[in-house]
């Protein structure tokens, strides 16, 4: 096997394809679901440590 830049070039493309589909596998399983909610939440979530007790912006 001749392995020019063509042929490097064509394996990093399969590589990368094949970690992109790895990675929609991971994020759309159903077991990742409620972590995903979880993180969707984040914003949302009410924290004291954001507004200051006397009013005061930091």
């Amino acid at each position: 096997m001749d392995l020019d830049i063509n042929t490097l070039r064509s394996i990093v493309t399969v590589v990368g394809f094949i970690c992109f589909i790895a990675i929609v596998i991971v994020a759309w399983r159903p077991s990742a679901q409620r972590a995903h909610q979880e993180a969707a939440m984040l914003p949302f979530l009410d924290d004291d440590r954001a507004r200051p007790e006397n009013g005061e912006h930091k």
